[in-house]
């Protein structure tokens, strides 16, 4: 692919996260989001094939990013709670923008195509929920955790930083929130 074909595409992606963030999948037309590129339909579908395309292309492009900082976060040789420590902080430094990029493949999946939205289902848990989920395996096995069940407690830490997916805080306040997070799942609220 040329680079002005790559360039254009990029701003595509850009663009189109944008626009599905801030409106919805159904919130916004191919139409819409080739006027805000500057490119004609035709130019639009000639790198994307149609919406669904598009959008799970973004969608796909977060989740490796992500997968990234689970990667690190497994690799890292730390105890359980420096682990959970590190997977919050670094999910809660993404761009607000890609934070909302997680928000939004859990809102809009049910907007794909059943083939689509399943296939995504397994990716994202292949190379998101199921690495966390691993982490937490692993700590248990280690006897760093209770035996619980991991995916519960899996799910338990994502709903946690879920909600803040939604807020674009400051960095200083991210790294509290973080610290907070992290001593609620592992000590509790209890007095």
């Amino acid at each position: 692919m040329p680079t002005e074909a790559a360039d254009v595409r990029l701003t595509i992606l850009g663009q189109a996260a944008r626009l599905f963030v801030a409106h919805g999948y159904h919130g916004i037309s191919m139409r819409e989001i080739a006027e805000a590129v500057g490119v004609s339909k035709a130019g639009l579908y000639y790198h994307f094939k149609h919406k669904e395309a598009l959008f799970l292309t973004i969608l796909e492009a977060d989740l490796a990013a992500v997968e990234l900082i689970v990667r690190g976060v497994r690799e890292s040789g730390l105890p359980a709670r420096g682990q959970v420590a590190r997977l919050v902080h670094d999910l809660l430094a993404l761009a607000p923008e890609q934070r909302a990029i997680i928000r939004l493949a859990n809102q809009e999946m049910s907007q794909l195509a059943p083939e689509a939205r399943d296939a995504f289902g397994r990716m994202y848990h292949q190379h998101f929920i199921g690495q966390i989920e691993s982490v937490l395996a692993e700590a248990v096995a280690r006897g760093e955790l209770r035996p619980l069940d991991t995916a519960t407690i899996t799910w338990i830490l994502l709903g946690m930083l879920y909600p803040f997916f939604f807020s674009e805080r400051g960095p200083l306040a991210n790294e509290a929130l973080a610290e907070q997070v992290v001593a609620v799942f592992f000590d509790g609220v209890g007095a």
